[in-house]
């Protein structure tokens, strides 16, 4: 279990982290997705709803590969496909965090999975809905910005507590 819980906090790290050279990503997200997702089907005993995070990990893998053919004006359809996939998919990974924590009477952890993952689909809906509502003002960015720091503060909490489940319930 261990080990699939470190492949989900990898993957994720991967889709999370951004480095490019001359816009080229050095860490490829797809590849993120493919590695969060084999930690999830690993999971599948646990609970169902891993099975979920992990088809949609590869829903996501897919959409990120489409995201290299797809023309400028179908984007923003797709981006938000992806959002929306997203956050299904994080809904579903921190579900089975939580159900897996009260197995082992870990409520606190499961308390935490449950908040986090309400957290993570409402600062995703409100950013999405500021850019699209706002577009060209610069107080939407000003806003974006606020809550993409506040997206990756929530990002750093939710690996925190994938490592904490794999440390404190996975050994």
């Amino acid at each position: 279990m261990a080990t699939q819980f470190s492949q989900i906090f990898w993957g994720l790290l991967l889709v999370i982290l951004d480095i490019s050279i001359n816009g080229f990503d050095l860490l490829v997200d797809g590849v993120g997705y493919l590695i969060a997702a084999a930690g999830c089907f690993g999971l599948s005993s646990l609970s169902s709803r891993f099975v979920g995070a992990g088809t949609l990990c590869l829903v996501l893998a897919a959409l990120w590969l489409i995201g290299f053919v797809v023309p400028g004006d179908i984007a923003t359809a797709q981006g938000l496909v992806t959002n929306v996939v997203d956050c299904a998919m994080m809904w579903q990974l921190l579900g089975g965090i939580r159900k897996f924590a009260l197995s082992r009477q870990r409520e606190d952890l499961a308390k935490q999975a449950g908040d986090r993952r309400v957290a993570y689909v409402v600062i995703t809906a409100i950013i999405s809905l500021i850019l699209f509502a706002m577009r060209g003002s610069p107080n939407a960015v000003l806003l974006a910005v606020i809550l993409a720091v506040a997206m990756l503060i929530l990002l750093v909490m939710i690996l925190h507590l994938i490592h904490r489940v794999k440390v404190e319930l996975a050994t």
